[in-house]
């Protein structure tokens, strides 16, 4: 007969394995969690851009999502998008404010850095610097992410702030561009314009950024670029530069010879013929097209006319580069041979500087200001299709994971590129050669 102390012994060590087989493997799995928690690996310390950013419902303030941009970008951009994910995610806002402060020397250096990293440069983009002009007076943190994403240290950058914006918006702009480095220029003040809607203000403080880029700057820009503060980028800088050599020399302007714009046409009279051709605000010039811009006496004359009715605000800054690129009589350089109005069912004329949605076209977001729908959710998977160099416009608290999410594609974009050595293979350089001023241009 099996003794006392046997079966205490027996029943002693089935206890154990029971306990060994429960216990130890929840310990593991704690341990393994808090490795996995806790541990970050190198490269990744100190990381600017945020994976897990909470979001919460706006009818329901308590309950949040925990959950990050690598999650919910990759189904957000992907063909699978079904109706009710994207519902949803028209319902969420960030359950914290994203803010930094450019004067706080670290947060300057997080906010800077991609990825972990500094950006680094191909050889390609350091032999074709560019010019990028900015025209912003609000919602500095939108601009600020806008800033990060197309600055590299090798082009230069001129910021115009309206000369209504507030004293701090100006502070903050200021800092920004002391964290970022000498390539970018603030227009002082005393030289900046207050703009108003429909007015010619835009091309002024296009005038401001211009002539800083002539005269100061010390980097030899191949194009200028201008843009408000209320976009973001389609390309990665690298990607732009291949889009503009691939345009052979052409600028990028837009044309549109529509009778309903004939009223603002200015009655002054010129001493030469012309044709008046209305386009967007937005380029991409070349180095000698802006300086033929300001000191042409053609240009001269035109500016000059447009300004004398600034006042009647019927968006005359829309028709200065346009009617000076598709007049060859002027002989523009890089101007334009053969203008066509945008047409969806024709690439070749496709405006690439800017995408925008303009009424009647239906808003996928069913918002508008002024007829340009803004940017929501149900934007972002044709948005990582478009050729476009940047999209307008957002608005920083409307479907902030629109905005979370096109960043999140374009970082991507740029940290492949730092990993490959090359641009995205979906990039078609031939896409820009096609268009029509690339083969038909002064």
């Amino acid at each position: 007969m099996q003794s006392y102390v046997d079966k205490l012994h027996n029943a002693l060590w089935k206890i154990s394995e029971m306990v060994l087989r429960i216990v130890l493997p929840c310990a593991c799995i704690l341990l393994v969690g808090y490795l996995l928690f806790s541990y970050t690996p190198p490269k990744e310390q100190g990381k600017p851009i945020k994976q897990w950013t909470e979001y919460r419902l706006i009818e329901n303030s308590t309950y949040q999502i925990q959950t990050g941009t690598d999650d919910i970008c990759p189904t957000l951009i992907s063909k699978t998008t079904n109706e009710l994910f994207a519902e949803l995610l028209t319902k969420t806002v960030r359950a914290l404010p994203m803010n930094f402060s450019a004067r706080n020397v670290h947060q300057c250096n997080l906010f800077t850095q991609i990825y972990g990293d500094q950006l680094e440069v191909s050889q390609e983009e350091m032999e074709f610097p560019l010019a990028f002009s900015f025209n912003i007076h609000k919602e500095f943190y939108q601009f600020a992410r806008l800033f990060r994403a197309v600055y590299r240290h090798h082009n230069s950058y001129c910021i115009h702030v309206d000369a209504k914006a507030d004293e701090t918006f100006r502070r903050q702009v200021g800092d920004l561009a002391t964290c970022f480095g000498p390539n970018v220029h603030v227009i002082p003040l005393r030289q900046s314009i207050s703009i108003h809607w429909a007015d010619f203000g835009t091309v002024e403080a296009w005038i401001q950024c211009a002539k800083f880029f002539l005269k100061q700057s010390p980097i030899q820009w191949r194009y200028m670029l201008n843009g408000s503060g209320q976009e973001f980028p389609l390309l990665t800088n690298w990607e732009l530069v291949k889009a503009l050599k691939a345009i052979n020399g052409s600028n990028i302007v837009e044309s549109d010879y529509s009778p309903r714009f004939r009223s603002r046409i200015p009655k002054k009279p010129l001493s030469f013929k012309l044709t008046w051709v209305k386009g967007s605000i937005y380029t991409a010039l070349r180095k000698e097209m802006v300086r033929f811009a300001l000191t042409n006496n053609y240009a001269k004359e035109i500016l000059a006319a447009l300004r004398s009715e600034s006042k009647q605000k019927l968006c005359q800054d829309e028709m200065f580069f346009s009617t000076i690129n598709y007049n060859p009589y002027f002989k523009a350089p890089g101007g334009c041979l053969v203008a066509k109005n945008p047409n969806d069912s024709d690439p070749r004329s496709t405006f690439v500087a800017r995408y925008v949605d303009w009424y009647p076209k239906p808003c996928l977001s069913k918002l508008s200001q002024r007829e340009v729908c803004i940017m929501g959710v149900r934007d972002i998977p044709k948005l990582t299709k478009r050729y476009e160099f940047f999209v307008n416009k957002f608005l920083p608290d409307f479907e902030p994971v629109a905005y979370d999410c096109l960043e999140w594609w374009l970082f991507r974009k740029i940290r492949d590129e730092r990993d490959f050595g090359r641009t995205a293979t979906s990039f078609n350089a031939s896409f820009y050669s096609d268009l029509y001023c690339s083969s038909n241009h002064l």
